[in-house]
């Protein structure tokens, strides 16, 4: 995959399909291959999707020196004026949903329509879930319902294989958890001007839904979507649902 140079990282990123530009920023830690390949094969038959890995993540260069939540939406914007992308619309997930609300706070220029998946407003507007525990053994638990897994197991356990040796770990998640720990939109969202959906997966036992209705009531005029029967990594599990509620709100 391709790599471009934006301030002071190299940030590795994959583009499939035509259309207008989607851009997607994942969460804590991940790298653009935990996407995995329904949902962005579904989104690219409508739109120009564009993958990339955060600082301190997957193949994008580890930072330099500690940053916020908001330099990391200015990597985003970054990379879609390296690759030539006037304005897309945004699609962020957990931490990259908290990233996406700096990119629209920071960058309403460059975004079309936001999308915020699983997330929070941080602050002490927000609720906290089990976060603490994201990074023991019991990942697979804590994304997917106990359903999902039981009908998947052999599949995601080859998927976490695959994608595992990709996550941020060391000084490289410290960074990034550093960054997230001082969050907080609560009084901002209000100020958020592209139309905005929120969705979330009901049974989410990292960020509880609630927070999902947070920001569905205090950003204007924005729509909320619950995934039924779906955990914190309902773009995974449901991708065909998730898709199809994406391209609905983002057509004309």
């Amino acid at each position: 995959m391709p790599k471009v140079t934006v301030g002071d990282i190299d940030i590795n990123y994959k583009i499939q399909g035509q259309g207008e530009t989607l851009l997607m920023i994942v969460g804590l830690s991940f790298s653009l291959l935990d996407w995995g390949i329904k949902l962005p094969d579904l989104l690219s038959q409508h739109y120009k999707v564009i993958l990339f890995d955060n600082r301190d993540a997957g193949e994008t260069s580890c930072s330099p020196y500690p940053y916020s939540l908001a330099q990391m939406a200015s990597d985003a914007a970054g990379l879609l004026d390296a690759i030539g992308e006037p304005k897309a619309h945004v699609f962020g997930v957990s931490m990259g949903g908290m990233i996406a609300q700096y990119f629209a706070l920071d960058h309403a220029d460059k975004l079309n329509k936001l999308i915020l998946g699983c997330t929070m407003a941080g602050g002490s507007c927000s609720q906290t879930g089990d976060i603490g525990s994201f990074f023991g053994d019991d990942l697979l638990k804590l994304l997917f319902t106990t359903d999902f897994i039981r009908h998947n197991q052999a599949d995601l356990d080859l998927f976490l294989q695959a994608t595992k040796p990709y996550h941020s770990t060391g000084e490289a998640l410290l960074r990034q958890l550093n960054a997230m720990s001082s969050h907080d939109t609560c009084n901002a969202v209000g100020k958020i001007v592209a139309p905005t959906l929120v969705i979330t997966g009901d049974r989410d036992r990292v960020i509880p839904p609630e927070n999902s209705a947070f920001l569905a009531q205090n950003i204007p005029n924005a729509q909320q979507e619950i995934i039924k029967d779906a955990a914190h990594a309902f773009s995974f599990s449901h991708p065909l649902a998730t898709a199809t509620t994406i391209i609905n709100f983002l057509e004309p």
